[in-house]
């Protein structure tokens, strides 16, 4: 590294206001989504995917499993279920593809069963259990000891939402009860996903975990009504959580046609009601439909039903813009599924004595229709949850229960939803954050006050032995991983034979930027321009502004280094973002808008991140 002006040089000082006037100190929640947009533009519960990564590169597994446990109860289960939507917010897609940050989430949280521990680093998520457990003054450790507060919270459906929002009220202080319909909980992770693209032994695990404190369930319980709610409320519970799912159809395919008992739907099928035989073809779009097809074909022979001969998939849109995950389209190729891009059901046909002989299908596009003949068909609407509660629970014009955005209050006093009831399906990550803030909103209520987010940070020069700068090229070319949706999950996701080989992995955690660090340009900077000439990558420039400066466009940057090497004055240094991210309790009017400090656990040290003021969210 070319030696810096000494002169004028204050990283956390008035002197960095190039830089600063891009990412700003403290750095606010938009910052890090541009900065690290993985953890705070894709993840939903700000998973430290970068230092994840960091610490599998540098063989600290334990360190690795803290991490990636730390704010997400479902580590494991998102790590090989999630349609991880940290890839696809990553900079390192555009060079080539993004990391495969769901792989090592799913190597990271192998190495134990699912146990919520404190991790060492800052803690730069609302989500982490030790943000979560200070907000009361505990760490996790002593949350999960800690005396009841008498509080008792109904939470109706043991799904991934459900979950979430049970463990964090257990580290709240609360006690709180799941009703589920199923027989066991885990919604759609544990009684609908296929076995053979999910391992169900990691939801199970997780469930189970968080049902070893101070979590109830009760299971096969059907909870229906809005006198139902009224009673809980009057009688036994100080409010309740509605994590239902959404598992109705939205609309029929055929409304125009009677019912037909070949002519299912596929939410049955996956639960195994519903037998198969002959020739199937699948309405409908996304994960939902090729996961019926895929099931079709894959069902062992039984007495109940003939083996499939034939699977297609029928798709509203074409493959190329389809709903559904590349990675799920090529696996059910692979399995042999007939995909059908573009094309929507019209009618189903049906021979002199009733029995179903085919489907007629239209381009969405063309104009053309073919029919393709069937012995079974299967429909996979867009789904919507039950109406089991009446019209006085209030639901929006997409069919879902209306909540505040920020707060997922129903109409309803007392009543709270959020997962896929509320917002429709999406990722199991946005459920468990759905689950979670859920519960912080209860505790406000419950305890009268306002939880907020605040956000503290500062950047660190990094020396020549802190940042390797030939780690850009390398990371460009290490190939990724396979991470095929054909590829079979592990039987039993905690073995240590379960886990992909460690050079893998070490492969691919190299690949990332690490997008913590970012060039960073001080005051002594002449405007030379040579650094935006070489960046390699044309991820530098002067700002249109009347006094130009040079800023950095980090989702172009691959963090290489040759500005610091090339900058005449030295007035370019590698520096590293450090943040901590924790929930806050205020009064329920609060005060004149002021900028309050932080607050942590008695038991945890932060690292001195330059005394720097927090921004209230």
């Amino acid at each position: 590294m070319r030696p810096r002006a000494e002169a004028g040089w204050e990283l956390n000082g008035s002197k960095l206001s190039d830089q600063a006037k891009r990412y700003p100190l403290p750095l606010a929640p938009s910052a890090l989504s541009a900065l690290v947009p993985c953890s705070h533009n894709g993840c939903p519960l700000g998973v430290d995917a970068p230092a994840i990564a960091a610490a599998l590169l540098a063989g600290d597994h334990p360190r690795a499993f803290l991490l990636a446990r730390g704010p997400n109860p479902f580590a494991s289960a998102c790590g090989h279920g999630c349609h991880a939507p940290c890839e696809t917010a990553c900079h390192r897609r555009a060079f080539g593809a993004p990391v495969a940050i769901a792989a090592l989430e799913a190597y990271a949280t192998g190495f134990s069963t699912p146990s919520t521990l404190p991790s060492p680093e800052p803690c730069t998520s609302a989500h982490d259990a030790r943000s979560v457990s200070g907000l009361v003054g505990q760490t996790p450790d002593t949350a999960f000891r800690a005396p009841r507060s008498g509080k008792r919270v109904a939470i109706i459906g043991g799904g991934a939402a459900g979950m979430g929002c049970a463990h964090d009220l257990v580290l709240l202080g609360h006690q709180s009860t799941i009703f589920d319909e199923a027989s066991e909980p885990g919604g759609l992770l544990t009684n609908a996903i296929p076995a053979f693209r999910f391992p169900v032994a990691s939801a199970r695990a997780e469930c189970a975990a968080i049902l070893s404190t101070h979590a109830q369930v009760a299971s096969n319980a059907s909870v229906t009504g809005i006198e139902t709610l009224r009673a809980m409320l009057a009688t036994e519970f100080d409010a309740i959580f509605i994590a239902v799912g959404a598992s109705v159809p939205a609309e029929g395919m055929f409304q125009d046609q009677p019912p037909h008992p070949r002519v299912v739907d596929a939410m049955s099928v996956l639960a195994k009601h519903t037998p198969l035989s002959g020739r199937v073809v699948v309405i409908g779009d996304g994960d939902l439909a090729l996961d019926a097809a895929r099931v079709a074909l894959r069902r062992p022979r039984s007495e109940e039903a003939r083996n499939v001969a034939i699977a297609h998939a029928v798709l509203p849109e074409p493959l190329e813009s389809s709903s559904a995950r590349p990675a799920a389209l090529a696996a059910a190729l692979q399995d042999g599924v007939v995909l059908h891009g573009g094309w929507h059901a019209r009618r189903y046909l049906t021979d002199e004595q009733g029995a179903l002989t085919g489907v007629e299908i239209a381009h969405a596009t063309e104009g053309v229709s073919k029919v393709l003949a069937c012995d079974s068909l299967v429909t996979a609407a867009r789904r919507i949850p039950g109406r089991q509660f009446g019209p006085e629970l209030r639901h929006d014009e997409n069919g879902f229960i209306a909540v505040d955005p920020q707060s997922l209050q129903t109409s309803l006093r007392g009543v709270w939803a959020g997962g896929a009831c509320a917002f429709g399906h999406r990722t199991i990550a946005h459920a468990v954050a759905d689950g979670k803030r859920a519960a912080w909103q209860i505790h406000a209520a419950l305890t009268k006050s306002v939880v907020s987010t605040v956000v503290s940070s500062a950047w660190v020069e990094l020396g020549e032995e802190e940042w390797d700068g030939e780690r850009a090229a390398r990371a460009i070319a290490a190939r990724r991983v396979d991470n095929a949706a054909s590829t079979a999950p592990p039987a039993d996701p905690f073995s240590s034979s379960a886990l992909r080989d460690v050079q893998e992995i070490v492969r691919e955690a190299s690949r990332c930027f690490d997008c913590t660090v970012l060039p960073v340009i001080s005051d002594d900077c002449t405007k030379c321009g040579k650094c935006i000439n070489g960046c390699p990558e044309h991820a530098l420039s002067f700002t249109n502004d009347e006094v130009r400066v040079v800023v950095v466009d980090s989702s172009q940057c691959t963090r290489c280094g040759a500005c610091v090497e090339m900058c005449p004055p030295g007035a370019i240094a590698m520096a590293r973002a450090i943040w901590e991210e924790r929930l806050v309790a205020g009064a329920a009017t609060p005060p004149e808008r002021r900028v309050p400090p932080v607050r942590r656990s008695p038991s945890y040290t932060p690292p001195d991140i330059g005394g720097l003021p927090a921004v209230r969210i």
